[in-house]
């Protein structure tokens, strides 16, 4: 009977554990229908993936030769690492002087055994190039969205035709917008004259300190101490450069357009000026040149190794911030592009003349006198999504394309990267190092790498939480003393919302990245010129009284209805 109630038992028990068994059957059946969907998911878009790839790069074989390449790296990348061999050629006879990278340190100035060493930074190189929208309107299919671009600006024409016409009586063309915003031009040029007179006192002033230090070489104290009082007047003449630029704004009552060309060419020559000591100071501390035929460094025995003067003066017009000993150059100007590029910065400012006097005007003109609600300020936020985008789009056009190549058209520049592809961009990371080359190569060479090796010790974030934060200041000083206003709404745009989308859409998808690149950049851009408008018209309509400080701090948007 033992036998027969130990099998009973038994039997008991398995049908007890049944259900527990069924219950993990089921789930082990869902996780194997999740993993062989999810499978199927990704096996799917990796095939779609890998079409993709296939037609894109058809489509480049047949529509855009220019890209299909063998050097296409190269000729779209401008750097290197220093350790790195390159096979970009800088001109004919290959690197530019002072482009090569530079030889590693030996192993016995490298850091300590044991200690984790620093990643080492890429190089800026120089190489002979078109820029992205040269080659890419060399195809059919953007030709057409470029001539989309002319039709706009007729109508922008045409509408302001028939509103001068049919409304004021008259047809003026934009051309007192034009002539309003241009006033005092003549002042600015003549600070702009003497603003090369102290750019080009200045080289001649870094070529005495390499003198006089090199004479004191034996006496290691003197040496020290006329670098550093040299390096003290060479920051104080710095800051009373801008400071002089930026008063003049205040003193002249400059309109907008003629303070920022006045500013930022300041800020241009101010960056110039920093580019030729940085590069330059190097050698000359290092008792080093490079020798453009052996394509290497070596020491100088004699006296130290200053630039000619012809060098720095092409430098101080060329279109780059990147101080270098030569750059690649054309063979001959082709004076036919030159004029193209011309015309188009004059059509873009009339058609910015169009916009501010058919839309910024329309929409705030009548701010701080009209009444203003919640209501009334959304609808004159969505009136300004179009006009800040064709203001966004064309800006970009009209300087780093337009200008740019016109100037490097004339002083045969060849490197005319300017931008990159960053439209495409689906990372404000790869906005902000696509969108403006010119600018961001400065900010790489002389302060995020200055930041990375000598201040935060190989800090990535630090050093780049730096750059963002220097060159918002620079944007709203700009912004600020063109306007006459303390109104921080580009710092804060820039230096903290900009900076936050950086961490934020790093790990976004290609799609969905570039969709949100270009909603943010749309509406950012409409609230910006919206709310510095309404900043503009309410300090010009209001009649504020400033008895304290916070009266100076309140912006007059608000002050105006509050």
């Amino acid at each position: 009977m033992a036998p027969e109630k130990q099998a009973k038992r038994g039997e008991e028990e398995a049908q007890a554990r049944l259900p527990d068994l069924n219950f993990v059957r089921d789930k082990l059946q869902k996780f194997q229908s999740k993993m062989l969907r999810d499978f199927d998911q990704r096996l799917s878009c990796m095939v779609e993936d890998v079409l993709q790839d296939l037609r894109q790069r058809e489509l480049r074989a047949h529509e855009f030769p220019n890209f299909e390449r063998t050097d296409r790296k190269s000729t779209w990348h401008n750097r290197v690492n220093s350790e790195a061999a390159t096979d970009v050629s800088d001109s004919p006879n290959g690197h530019a002087n002072g482009t090569n990278p530079r030889p590693s340190a030996p192993q016995h100035q490298s850091e300590k055994s044991g200690q984790k060493q620093r990643r080492q930074l890429p190089e800026k190189v120089f190489v002979a190039r078109e820029s992205y929208l040269t080659a890419l309107l060399q195809v059919e299919h953007m030709r057409t969205i470029y001539h989309i671009f002319y039709i706009i600006l007729v109508m922008f024409l045409l509408n302001v035709i028939c509103y001068d016409y049919f409304v004021e009586g008259r047809i003026d063309l934009g051309l007192g917008t034009i002539r309003g915003g241009l006033r005092r031009l003549h002042w600015v040029m003549g600070v702009w004259l003497l603003e090369h007179i102290f750019v080009l006192a200045l080289y001649f002033a870094f070529r005495g300190w390499a003198l006089v230090r090199h004479k004191l070489k034996p006496h290691s104290s003197l040496q020290r101490f006329w670098s550093h009082s040299c390096l003290i007047l060479y920051i104080s003449s710095q800051l009373v450069f801008c400071f002089v630029s930026t008063s003049l704004c205040l003193k002249f009552n400059l309109p907008f357009v003629s303070a920022c060309v006045l500013l930022l060419e300041s800020t241009r020559l101010l960056m110039k000026m920093h580019a030729f000591v940085r590069y330059n100071a190097e050698r000359v501390l290092a008792g080093k040149v490079k020798n453009e035929d052996a394509k290497e460094e070596k020491e100088v025995t004699g006296r130290p190794f200053v630039p000619p003067l012809s060098c720095y003066t092409y430098f101080l017009f060329a279109p780059t911030l990147i101080y270098r000993d030569s750059y690649p150059r054309t063979s001959h100007i082709r004076w036919k592009f030159a004029l193209n590029r011309l015309l188009e910065v004059v059509a873009i400012a009339f058609l910015y003349a169009f916009i501010h006097e058919r839309h910024i005007h329309e929409h705030f003109g009548q701010y701080g006198l009209e009444p203003m609600g919640p209501s009334q300020l959304i609808l004159k936020l969505f009136g300004m999504m179009l006009p800040s985008a064709v203001i966004f789009l064309c800006g970009f056009y009209l300087i780093l394309h337009s200008w740019l190549n016109f100037t490097a058209e004339l002083l045969r520049f060849g490197d005319r990267m300017f931008y990159k592809d960053w439209w495409t961009s689906h990372t404000y990371d790869g906005y902000y190092r696509n969108w403006n080359v010119v600018v961001h190569d400065w900010l790489y060479e002389y302060v995020y790498k200055d930041m990375y090796r000598h201040v935060f010790r190989g800090s990535k974030v630090a050093a780049s939480l730096s750059v963002f934060m220097i060159s918002a200041l620079v944007h709203e000083q700009v912004l600020g003393f063109a306007l006459q206003m303390f109104f921080p709404v580009m710092f804060f745009f820039f230096g903290v919302v900009g900076v936050a989308l950086v961490f934020i859409m790093r790990s976004a998808p290609k799609v969905l990245g570039n969709i949100f690149l270009w909603f943010t950049l749309i509406l950012g851009n409409a609230t910006l010129i919206s709310l510095y408008a309404m900043e503009h018209y309410a300090l010009k309509n209001c009649d504020l009284s400033r008895e304290s400080w916070a009266d100076h701090l309140l912006p007059a948007a608000w002050r105006c209805y509050n």
